[in-house]
């Protein structure tokens, strides 16, 4: 999914480089496995979705264990659209910029001029006044030296303060910005960014009529349940490790790629020495695999009955998580030189960027929308063949996201369909209920101000709740009848020909869920994860969040704990059966 592109390498990047492996593949082999590996199980060998498995194993009462992962996917796939709005809309943008041959947000675009820019230089370099030259537009690396540079990030006026004596500020405005011009397509163009998170500014209508035909394409790939799905997920795919091959030949020769290299694989042990790494690999191996979404047991349970005797889903899985987690890490090796690229070609318009120190381009963004949205398409600006490198890259975002995106899409619509709230609805007219009453709700995300609600959705919702469904699946299986596990044993034992072990019953009853609750009491330990509170600068722009949202953003966090909570508790425990010796025969939607 997107998180092989959009998150990973950034995580390796920011945690130490390669150590970040270490906790990366401890919580893929002690979680991440185990629980997709539970998934699939529970759902091939019980046919039901996500709400559905836990009647037919006589545990009614952990329907609100379903419940908590449906509301949680659901709010997830409300805002995750989003990000294919986004990807339509510069997708189009590039295509119809092909007659001018100059990308849209370029800073070669007609009409456009750069900012002036902040700049500190010592006396003696201040004096000549030529450390820009006047018709490249480029800066004279013979001042590098000469200027005095932050940290991290480039310079603003704001910076004065800091400045040591012998320096001083200069605004020069040169003739080329294409860190600045692609940002602020990005915030005034593509999102036209309000203020904050409470002026919404009314509607970005470009932006909404590709969130429109985002939710339509995804109504076309799941109105017929997985029949339709399955058709679309074979180009979904494969067609994103093609293009992902062809970017990283093209990123291994670009200059600098191997700056790029250096930095993504650098060590720093000293990082993985703390508690927010481990919570930080945690999540990306959850996300990345997408177990505690509910979407694994759904998939699983739709295996034709003719072929569950044939599939081994311990191999699967196994496969299928190693295949993930290894594209992740191949994936690194295609960002991180075009990143080096990057900071080469910027090198030369700014002296407080260097072509050998990646963290210079943190203040442009490294990770989510400053990775696919900013970075990105600057550097794909400047290489040869940019109008076939950018619709290539935007395809690649798109298939990504909507793969993960259908694949939730489809959980709800599985979990309604066992439920049988709608009897009588047919799968297109549940494909389109789902997506139209998101599309409802994600409105408010194609106001001015929505990517600040994107951020709020991004940061809390399924924050703890993934971690809290898979714990409770394990406690389920393992705790509340011993009936179930020796259930479930046997017929994984009927359907793959393997034999769960002691070391596996070990690590459901006891590792799992203690690594669990371990992992959510360190989530609510981050309550105040955006910076609200302190009032920090928004990481997507100018604005700033109010500190109100801390709680919104909490309230959808915690809202499918507790509404599977009060469905655990109102269900009466005299309801509870013995497991359904029979593999079931209800059929999915």
């Amino acid at each position: 999914g997107l998180g092989n592109i959009w998150r990973f390498p950034y995580l390796v990047f920011t945690y130490g480089g390669g150590p970040f492996l270490i906790p990366y593949f401890v919580c893929l082999m002690l979680l991440g496995l185990p629980l997709f590996i539970l998934e699939m199980g529970l759902g091939q060998v019980y046919r039901q979705g996500t709400l559905g498995v836990w009647e037919k194993m006589g545990l009614p009462r952990f329907r609100g264990v379903g419940a908590a992962a449906t509301i949680g996917t659901f709010l997830v796939g409300i805002y995750y659209n989003v990000i294919l709005a986004w990807t339509i809309y510069y997708l189009g943008r590039t295509i119809g910029a092909i007659p001018v041959g100059i990308l849209p947000w370029s800073d070669q675009v007609a009409g456009y001029s750069c900012p002036d820019t902040v700049l500190f230089p010592n006396k003696t370099v201040a004096a000549t006044n030529n450390f820009v030259d006047p018709i490249t537009g480029l800066f004279n690396p013979v001042y590098q030296a000469g200027f005095w540079c932050p940290k991290e990030g480039i310079p603003t006026a704001a910076h004065v303060k800091d400045v040591p004596d012998g320096y001083v500020l200069r605004t020069v405005r040169p003739s080329s910005c294409p860190a600045r011009a692609a940002a602020e397509f990005w915030s005034n163009q593509a999102l036209k960014q309000s203020s904050g998170l409470d002026d919404l500014g009314g509607f970005n209508y470009p932006m909404l009529a590709s969130f429109a035909i985002a939710w339509i394409l995804v109504y076309f790939c799941v109105y017929q349940g997985v029949a339709s799905s399955g058709k679309v997920v074979k180009v979904t795919a494969i067609l994103p490790y093609f293009i992902l091959g062809i970017f990283f030949i093209r990123a291994i020769t670009l200059e600098n790629a191997f700056s790029g290299v250096s930095f993504y694989l650098q060590a720093d042990f000293s990082k993985i020495m703390t508690t927010e790494v481990w919570l930080r690999a945690a999540n990306q191996i959850f996300y990345s695999l997408g177990v505690g979404f509910g979407s694994i047991i759904a998939f699983a349970s739709y295996v034709p009955d003719g072929d569950r005797n044939k599939s081994n889903f311990v191999k699967d899985a196994t496969v299928v998580s190693f295949i993930n987690c290894g594209t992740s890490f191949f994936a690194g090796f295609v960002v991180f030189p075009i990143l080096g690229y990057l900071a080469y070609e910027l090198s030369h318009v700014n002296p407080c960027i260097q072509s050998t120190d990646l963290l210079d381009l943190t203040s442009i963004g490294l990770s989510g929308s400053g990775l696919a949205f900013v970075a990105f398409p600057i550097a794909i600006s400047k290489m040869p063949g940019s109008f076939i490198w950018a619709p290539m890259f935007f395809i690649m975002i798109f298939c990504l996201g909507l793969d993960s995106q259908f694949a939730m899409v489809e959980s709800v619509m599985t979990v309604i369909s066992d439920s049988k709230v709608f009897p009588r609805m047919t799968k297109p007219q549940l494909a389109g209920l789902v997506c139209g009453v998101s599309f409802l709700i994600g409105l408010i995300f194609m106001t001015r101000g929505g990517i600040y609600w994107f951020t709020l959705f991004d940061y809390y919702s399924c924050v703890a709740v993934m971690f809290v469904v898979c714990m409770m699946e394990c406690i389920g299986m393992t705790w509340a009848d011993r009936n179930i596990l020796n259930d479930f044993v046997a017929k994984v034992k009927s359907v793959t020909g393997v034999t769960v072990g002691v070391f596996t019953e070990v690590l459901y009853a006891y590792v799992n869920p203690i690594l669990l609750f371990v992992l959510v009491c360190m989530c609510l330990n981050t309550v105040d994860l955006m910076g609200a509170r302190n009032s920090k600068p928004f990481p997507e722009g100018s604005g700033y969040l109010p500190v109100w949202s801390i709680y919104v953003g909490w309230s959808l966090g915690l809202a499918p704990i507790v509404v599977g909570a009060i469905v655990f508790l109102m269900t009466p425990a005299g309801k509870d059966t013995k497991p359904s010796q029979s593999y079931g025969s209800t059929e999915a939607c």
